[in-house]
């Protein structure tokens, strides 16, 4: 199978990886930055299974030749508009597109720009991170959700069969769903809940679990959350609260889900996409949200902030 992955990051160089030592023909379309280290040290996964040292190949953007059979999108949400154009000479009559991004927004940008046909939905629990030097590090699983993906008409494709027997040759165990949409709000409503938390608090799990109300605010940011998740049509299940209010009741936690990270680090955030998304869609069913709307006030107001830092 050949496989091109936007970003050999955190995500990317975990997939990527794993298909590679499986026998998969992989490609790597990155910035220069990443495309030096990976021609200096080759792809380094060092993967809870074990470490898989192999040679990267590299394509920057216009670079690419021919069509690819799978394209993984491991990007950003905040970089996706360029990911789309990055990605568009790669695709061919029978291309895949699977994305694994934070939200559900990213879905209806792919089904427009490429088609219905190629687009899969695809939610993942993985854990890693990219090292400064260029290595990728898996890290636990924080919320029990497995690695799935599926076709959006909920069809059970010789497509799917061939995409999920790639990554089982690779060692990564894949379900594939005939209720992908479902099953990615279902995670949009743990991380939803996770992020707007920590971001309220600026704080990581020890710290709010420690607190005299945070089991309580973890609560009502569930029940906003799951307001509009259900709105939307989707379930918000009770399994997936119980996962969120267990990685908040743990004292000693040093947890801190990715947004936090990036504002911790100084990053652009992907608030628009995510927590900026579901205050949209509260909106437009005239729901009030305000746990959820004073996240995204702390998001763009940190935005602001890191916006006039840059420009002196």
């Amino acid at each position: 199978m050949r496989v091109l992955v936007l970003g050999a990051g955190a995500l990317g160089g975990f997939f990527g990886g794993k298909l590679q030592k499986g026998g998969a023909d992989v490609t790597y379309l990155v910035r220069p930055r990443r495309a030096a280290q990976l021609a200096e040290r080759g792809l380094v996964l060092r993967a809870q299974d074990g470490e898989i040292r192999l040679p990267a190949k590299v394509a920057l953007a216009g670079q690419l030749g021919g069509s690819y059979d799978l394209i993984l999108l491991c990007c950003k949400a905040y970089d996706l508009a360029g990911a789309v154009d990055a990605i568009a000479p790669a695709i061919g009559p029978g291309t895949a597109v699977l994305p694994f991004l934070n939200g559900v927004r990213h879905v209806d940008a792919l089904v427009e720009r490429f088609g219905a046909e190629h687009a899969l939905g695809g939610a993942t629990a993985v854990n890693a991170v990219l090292e400064p030097g260029g290595d990728v590090v898996q890290t636990p699983v924080r919320i029990a959700i497995p690695t799935a993906f599926g076709e959006l008409d909920g069809t059970r494709s010789a497509r799917a069969e061939r995409v999920l027997e790639a990554f089982t040759r690779a060692g990564v165990a894949f379900a594939v769903r005939d209720d992908i949409l479902a099953f990615m709000w279902q995670k949009f409503y743990g991380f939803a809940s996770i992020a707007t938390t920590a971001i309220l608090t600026r704080s990581r799990a020890g710290a709010i679990a420690r607190s005299r109300t945070g089991a309580a605010l973890v609560s009502a940011i569930l029940a906003e959350v799951a307001g509009v998740v259900t709105a939307e049509g989707f379930a918000a299940p009770a399994q997936i609260a119980d996962v969120v209010r267990g990685i908040y009741a743990q004292a000693d936690s040093k947890y801190g889900p990715s947004i936090l990270v990036d504002v911790e680090e100084g990053r652009p955030t992907e608030a628009a996409h995510t927590i900026g998304d579901l205050v949209e869609r509260a909106g437009r069913r005239g729901l009030a949200v305000p746990l959820l709307t004073a996240a995204l006030g702390a998001l763009e107001a940190y935005e602001v902030a890191r916006s006039s830092r840059a420009a002196r």
